[in-house]
């Protein structure tokens, strides 16, 4: 079978009561990926993980596992795990048996044993084993929920926001942990978040999902790059979306009142393209004119210091634009204060057309 169709989602579509939940999911993931469903509250992504893990029935469509229909299988029936948002974990049982509980009626003791020691030196939880759940760290708990799951080396590992109980710090750190034994285990894993960093660090493809539908399905960079609609845009990132008009052959925002370039000849009069903040170079106006194009002049709106970087908002008649500038200079032209004059300019090729 073709890695491509390891995973095949095909047609599903959910209501409860009146409202439709999703509505005609078409996704194909491969074997060993790392997917990522990403969107806002009430987009459809856990019920359509909840589909997958068989604790929810879908009202048409199937599923497809490395070639086998499990469509109408029961979850424990599916070769899955599902790593709950609550972890789930045992209180009154220890680490160790926490992690052997599901293979328990499955193997001898020495056995159970044997893949308890593994999967905890994986996940460096080794000495922690006759620790009780209430004694662990929300880390250590999230490393022995994915350890539990694991140990019975499913097929596919479904993640309903695996990292939202940890602290920032913490979560960073586990997403590299996360991704690392991901590539070492060679599991397809998919998860769930309405965090887009989350997504972007983890993913190896990504779906965007709004009102019960796939609205993209690409890998992190090209989302972010080249998205192809408004809301995907201002969905993962910050988006500077101008509003464009064609006169011949010349390109115009009346919205900072400047001539715009681009890299091709759109037919469209009327249109909308994408700038990102990080694309755009600020500098001070002294010694410096507006170029006739892809430039223009603004004054310093609003200011957010993020250490390595700094982010403005400049606004040129009623439009505001957000700039991010990295901070490799102590040099007062790359700090500018509230109500400073500021040159913003982009490059050509730093313009996305937005397709809707």
């Amino acid at each position: 079978m073709n890695d491509s169709f390891f995973l095949k989602i095909e047609g599903i579509s959910k209501s409860f009561g009146a409202l439709r939940v999703l509505d005609n999911i078409n996704l194909n993931i491969s074997k060993s990926e790392f997917f990522g469903l990403l969107g806002a509250s009430g987009s459809g992504k856990t019920t359509l993980l909840r589909i997958l893990g068989g604790f929810e029935k879908p009202d048409s469509g199937k599923i497809f596992l490395d070639g086998h229909d499990i469509t109408n299988l029961e979850s424990f029936e599916r070769p899955l795990n599902y790593m709950f948002q609550s972890y789930a974990l045992f209180p009154h049982l220890n680490v160790y048996n926490n992690l052997a509980f599901g293979i328990k009626d499955h193997f001898n003791n020495l056995d159970i044993k044997d893949k308890v020691n593994k999967i905890s030196k994986l996940l460096s939880i080794e000495n922690l084993l006759e620790r009780r759940i209430r004694q662990l760290s929300g880390g250590e708990q999230q490393r022995v929920a994915l350890g539990r799951c694991l140990i019975k080396e499913p097929k596919l590992l479904l993640l309903d926001e695996p990292l939202a109980a940890l602290d920032k710090k913490l979560r960073s750190k586990t997403q590299l942990e996360l991704t690392s034994l991901q590539k070492k285990l060679g599991i397809t894993f998919i998860f769930v978040t309405h965090d887009q960093e989350e997504a972007m660090s983890l993913s190896d493809k990504m779906a965007i999902m709004k009102d019960g539908k796939i609205i993209e399905h690409s890998d992190p960079e090209t989302i972010y790059e080249n998205p192809k609609n408004e809301y995907t845009a201002n969905f993962v990132g910050i988006a500077n979306i101008l509003k464009i008009s064609k006169n011949i052959n010349s390109y115009f925002s009346d919205e900072l009142g400047i001539q715009i370039s681009l890299n091709n000849n759109v037919e469209n009069n009327n249109f909308k393209i994408l700038i990102r903040p990080e694309k755009i170079k600020i500098t001070s106006m002294a010694n410096n004119v507006e170029n006739p194009s892809n430039s223009f002049k603004g004054k310093i709106l609003e200011k957010s210091y993020l250490g390595s970087f700094t982010l403005y908002e400049v606004i040129r008649k009623n439009k505001i634009i957000t700039v991010l500038d990295q901070n490799y200079s102590n040099d007062k032209n790359f700090n500018f204060p509230l109500g400073t004059e500021v040159l913003c300019r982009w490059t050509k090729e730093s313009i996305k057309l937005l397709e809707d």
